[in-house]
């Protein structure tokens, strides 16, 4: 029986050779840590657009091992999720 590989699975969304999640990420935190700095120390932002070009780099060389790496990422946010018992029984009956 054939089977059709769809184009989002085999092709996951990337910015720049990097996967959307980890990429968003890295420019979030950057950004965060450059408004901190300059506003608390006043220093000069040039070094935080580096660091997001070179922590940008760091994850497409690695996406190219590993392109679902958004995935995995969202996977994980999953199943750091706490489940909640609804129901009252012995055991390990959850229910989420």
């Amino acid at each position: 029986m054939r089977t059709m590989v769809l184009r989002v699975i085999a092709e996951p969304p990337q910015i720049f050779w990097a996967p959307v999640l980890p990429a968003a990420a890295n420019i979030f935190l950057n950004v965060a840590i450059m408004l901190f700095s300059i506003t608390i120390f006043n220093v000069n932002p040039v070094p935080f657009f580096i660091t997001s070009v070179v922590g940008h780099a760091l994850i497409a060389g690695y996406a190219v091992r590993d392109p679902h790496l958004s995935t995995l990422m969202t996977a994980w946010m999953e199943t750091r999720r706490k489940t909640t018992n609804l129901l009252r029984v012995k055991g390990n009956k959850y229910v989420p």
